[in-house]
């Protein structure tokens, strides 16, 4: 399937494909779509929201922004999806992101469940698995706030810090671990112990001097 000339990416034969922007609205999609959710043409389709096609219950807890903790990017999950006619059906369903024209969009991947299931009980699952993706939205959230805060604090005391420097301060002023450190940016523990060592230089710190302390002090008082 191709939208505004560009191949949407891993569609598998006969698969439904929704695209939408991060705050829901549908775009477009592709007659399996159409068919499935029970939609006679694509004009009356993209007139609805991502929300239209979720149960009433899962619709209310729909986020405002689609962010990647919403993002199901490592494989197909079951949901239960509802047609225009009210109708609810299990499918297994696969989002990501896709640039097209220099916009972040979010496409869906859907393929319908054929055979008995228990919608009750996916409906359940699929409820508590959103409250905890919010959650980590949340907290993810409030850390990049307090990461930003404490960034620019530690910037005003030591400006010759950068940004992947402040980031690192960030965690030790908060006291992680070189190994919590380095799960949270992605980087070795020896990326981190060599960080240290560079940003104890730059701040000019002897040898007796705690690092932790000092990035402390200046986060208080700057």
């Amino acid at each position: 399937m191709k939208y505004l000339n560009t191949q949407i990416s891993n569609v598998i034969e006969d698969e439904a494909i929704v695209i939408a922007e991060l705050n829901g609205q549908i775009l477009s999609g592709n007659q399996q779509a159409l068919d499935l959710y029970n939609y006679s043409s694509i004009q009356s389709f993209k007139k609805h929201h991502l929300r239209d096609l979720m149960p009433e219950d899962f619709a209310n807890l729909y986020p405002d922004e689609m962010t990647p903790e919403h993002v199901n990017f490592d494989g197909y999950y079951t949901h239960v999806c509802r047609k225009s006619n009210g109708e609810l059906f299990a499918c297994k369903l696969h989002t990501h992101y896709q640039s097209i024209n220099g916009r972040k969009l979010l496409v869906g991947h859907v393929q319908k469940i054929n055979g008995e299931v228990d919608i009750e009980k996916i409906r359940l699952k699929q409820n508590i698995i959103v409250l905890e993706r919010e959650l980590k939205a949340e907290r993810n959230k409030n850390q990049n706030k307090a990461l930003l805060s404490s960034s620019q604090q530690l910037c005003q005391c030591f400006p010759v810090l950068s940004s992947h420097d402040l980031k690192i301060c960030h965690y030790i002023a908060k006291q992680y671990n070189s190994k919590q450190i380095s799960e949270l940016l992605n980087i070795t523990t020896d990326g981190v112990y060599a960080a240290r060592k560079r940003i104890r230089k730059k701040l000019q710190l002897k040898a007796g001097d705690d690092l932790t302390k000092t990035l402390i002090n200046c986060i208080k008082h700057c």
